[in-house]
């Protein structure tokens, strides 16, 4: 019976990071206990502190990963693979070294800017109160966010595979093999003989997970923040289509002119969609000035690996390419579905049949068309505007480079 009822529990645990639950505050009490494996609380109400034992292991996991592809890195392509001649060994743990370096990039940034971003978390689950449960604005929203959660979970879910095949495969070949045998650790030499073979199979076991971990979570909170304003945006444009008609079915149970009650109804309606607008503007603002910094190194080091691991050659770095566009395409993807949703705003306003309205409402929908017109954008440092514009220039560009580095070696 015990477990039966134990079994139970943690079924109805899991099933709160299913579809049937996609509410703003769901999701986010889903993505902050992840969060808290990698000691970062993004839950201003929670005062729970996180274990010690968490601490630990992420702190050693992060030492383990930066004296891997951070010292050792640095070491072994430019000391030891230099002086021996082996370009294709330098070329390969670069590539390694460079894309897996936004693991730590984007965790770091959270936890320096961890009181703001709980501000931000917090004002989002503020925004998500001022939609009254039960309105079709509310079910809309609740159906944007079921895409939300579930890009978030495929991304989560392919990022930690990867990084967990990466890991694990080595095991199932034959000899002593390990996750990147070309990245020789410093101090590990030899590093097939007992005991460095073992050292070193311990230290990747702590700095892969720990990385994956903290970058996959960091990810998904990222999804479902930006998702969260996207779902709005899209649930406050149909809002705007039905705006006439839903004035014209609220006349038929008030008194007075019907003109008049509809034109009164449509000026209530449009002032609560001003306010929950520029409330998304002030929010994804304010989340991007958080993560602007992060998102345009990651961007930077991102190219390096990818420009690197070509000139490796695919053949070497298969498991590596992947893992790199995935995070490029990701950033890409999410400020393309903010500019989408930002048009689909801008074009609901102009068709929400603002002639019918009376001057004043006609007025009002003016000034919310003109703010409507300046897109939403997400932003990689103010360098570049993420979209799938952006996603091919840094394709073109990468290709580029490595074309122009190959034919130059050659």
């Amino acid at each position: 019976m015990n477990v039966k009822r134990t079994f139970l529990t943690f079924w109805e645990s899991f099933r709160k990071y299913g579809l049937g639950n996609c509410e703003l505050e769901e999701m986010l009490t889903n993505v902050s206990l992840l969060l808290r494996t990698v000691t970062l609380n993004i839950d201003i109400r929670n005062k729970k502190p996180i274990p010690l034992i968490t601490y630990v292991f992420t702190i050693l996991g992060f030492l383990c990963y930066y004296y891997i592809y951070f010292f050792s890195m640095i070491w072994c392509a430019f000391v030891r693979y230099r002086h021996s001649g082996y370009f294709l060994g330098s070329v390969i743990v670069f590539s390694v070294g460079a894309y897996t370096e936004s693991c730590g990039i984007r965790l770091l940034f959270m936890i320096i800017n961890r009181k703001v971003l709980r501000e931000v978390v917090e004002r989002y689950r503020v925004c998500s109160t001022q939609v009254e449960p039960g309105s079709r604005l509310a079910k809309n929203i609740v159906e944007h966010l079921k895409t939300v959660k579930k890009r978030a979970t495929l991304i989560w879910l392919g990022l930690v595979v990867n990084a967990y095949a990466y890991l694990i495969l080595p095991f199932f070949l034959p000899g002593k093999q390990f996750a990147e045998n070309r990245l020789i650790i410093y101090g590990l030499e030899p590093i097939r003989e007992s005991p460095n073979y073992e050292i070193a199979q311990v230290m990747y076991c702590f700095a892969i997970p720990t990385a994956t971990n903290s970058l996959a979570n960091c990810t998904a909170l990222m999804i479902i923040l930006f998702g969260y304003t996207e779902a709005q945006l899209l649930a406050l444009s149909e809002e705007l289509l039905c705006l006439w008609d839903d004035a014209a079915h609220f006349s038929q149970f008030e008194n007075g002119t019907k003109t008049e009650v509809m034109n009164n109804f449509v000026r209530q309606r449009l002032k609560y969609i001003i306010k929950l607008h520029n409330e998304n503007i002030d929010l994804l603002k304010q989340l991007e000035q958080v993560l602007r910094v992060s998102m345009a190194l990651e961007f930077l080091v991102l190219m390096a690996g990818l420009i690197a691991a070509l000139l490796g050659g695919v053949g070497n770095t298969y498991m590596e390419i992947p893992f790199a566009f995935a995070q490029l395409f990701m950033n890409c993807y999410l400020g393309q579905k903010i500019i989408d949703a930002s048009e689909t705003f801008e074009r609901a306003v102009y068709g929400c049949r603002w002639e019918n309205f009376d001057t004043a409402n006609m007025k009002t929908v003016l000034i919310v068309f003109q703010n409507s017109q300046k897109t939403l954008t997400l932003s990689a440092g103010g360098v570049a505007i993420l979209s799938f514009q952006c996603l091919m220039s840094v394709i073109k560009s990468s290709y580029s480079f490595y074309t122009t580095l190959q034919s130059t070696l050659k």
